[in-house]
């Protein structure tokens, strides 16, 4: 089931280790939601990848949920720290590049 893209959830970093068996980093993520949304594919919803290249995720368990996801280098996170949803990323992005553009317009005269 996917989200209906209702905002409120946070994805943020509970814990952060070394894993066991070869080179990476295992990290626990929980899901801070109060409109209690299914998710079934965080890779989908929250940008994973920022930090770093993902090799497994695993769950989600408990309540509220928490998933495992498994690195495979090390990552630069500390518990606490927010993953950004792939949503508000791509609208920041976007914000950028209208900036950008009315800065050009009016160096041109067409604002």
């Amino acid at each position: 089931m996917r989200t209906t893209g209702t905002p409120g959830g946070v994805l943020i970093v509970n814990a952060v280790m070394d894993r066991l068996i070869g080179k990476g980093s295992l990290v626990e993520v929980l899901l801070l939601d109060p409109w209690k949304r299914a998710i079934s594919d965080i890779q989908a919803e929250f940008d994973l990848a920022a930090l770093g290249e993902v090799e497994d995720i695993h769950g989600p368990f408990c309540n509220p949920p928490r998933w495992i996801v498994s690195y495979k280098g090390k990552v630069s996170v500390e518990c606490a720290d927010r993953i950004q949803p792939i949503k508000q990323k791509k609208n920041q992005a976007l914000e950028i590049q209208q900036a950008g553009l009315a800065a050009r317009m009016s160096k041109v005269g067409l604002s």
